[in-house]
């Protein structure tokens, strides 16, 4: 399997091979404004290393939901016992 690396810039991702992404490509990435992306994927093609980039945002996002909706409970229970 290869590695693929993101780099984005406001509403646009792309991906690269990391084997294949040379220094000289990296620099003139950060020249366009693309920063990297923590999140790097085995895939075998550059389909399914997004559909892994996606999967892995859609799971991070959907557990910052829960995260804060638990706060917010916490937060509001918190504050009644703190009023009476």
């Amino acid at each position: 399997m290869k590695k693929y690396l993101f780099y984005s810039s406001d509403i646009t991702v792309n991906v690269y091979e990391k084997a294949k992404l040379t220094a000289d490509e990296k620099k003139r990435l950060a020249a366009q404004g693309m920063r990297k992306l923590p999140f790097e994927a085995s895939a075998e093609d550059e389909a399914e290393a997004v559909e892994k980039m996606l999967n892995h945002f859609r799971e991070n996002t959907e557990a910052l939901k829960e995260f804060a909706k638990d706060y917010a409970i916490a937060s509001a229970l918190a504050g009644l016992v703190f009023l009476a």
